[in-house]
């Protein structure tokens, strides 16, 4: 494994992506219709809820972050089958990131809710998409709930059976749990003060990520 793929996958990127994660769907459902841009999951279930209620057009909020995820997913496999190397690919998805994020941070109380979760959904998706691996072990920024199974399923192999490897994986997968739960947290913090503005947190964690891999 060559030293560039290693810049992506040191935990220090996958702990900031996490945090990024958690601060994005924190701002998202505090400040833009209690919509997520990330955690689809909990899209699914509200899109549901709302029809339950005949509420359609609260419904289409819901359904349009579903979309632009997908939108965004799909942009991301046509760019990983493009000529361009796997460190390059990374590197334009975090540029189109910070670019997304700015452009949300200096017109947030200009666009409506429903087109800024649009264009956060499609950054999500694209970190979603192209960061999997953190230590060179499976890694998910986004969905808590796989993480709390692989958490508990290698802490339980490490107590059982001593497997050092687990123990890594679990300590790696709890911080990134943590970090999660604290990009949501100071997220919350902000948004008191700053209002729609707090979003310009997500764009200093991806910069930051930007700088760290720039030795890349």
């Amino acid at each position: 494994m060559n030293i560039n793929k290693n810049i992506y996958e040191s935990p220090l990127v996958g702990l900031l992506l996490a945090m990024n994660s958690g601060a994005i769907d924190a701002y998202t459902f505090l400040q833009h219709g209690q919509v997520f841009v990330g955690l689809q999951t909990g899209n699914f279930i509200l899109l549901g809820m709302s029809l339950s209620k005949l509420a359609g057009f609260k419904s289409l909020r819901y359904l349009f972050s579903i979309l632009m995820f997908a939108l965004g997913v799909v942009f991301i496999k046509h760019l990983q089958a493009s000529r361009y190397k796997e460190r390059n690919i990374k590197r334009i998805i975090l540029i189109i990131d910070v670019i997304l994020l700015i452009i949300v941070g200096i017109l947030a109380n200009i666009l409506s809710d429903i087109f800024i979760v649009g264009l956060l959904a499609i950054a999500a998706a694209a970190q979603f998409q192209e960061f999997k691996l953190m230590n060179g072990n499976p890694f998910n920024p986004l969905m808590m709930t796989g993480n709390l199974r692989k958490l508990l399923d290698n802490f339980y192999s490490f107590l059982r059976f001593k497997n050092v490897k687990s123990r890594r994986i679990a300590i790696d997968t709890c911080l990134v749990l943590f970090c999660f739960i604290l990009g949501s947290l100071i997220m919350g913090l902000l948004t008191n003060v700053f209002d729609k503005y707090a979003i310009f947190l997500n764009v200093l964690i991806i910069f930051s990520v930007l700088l760290i891999t720039n030795k890349n």
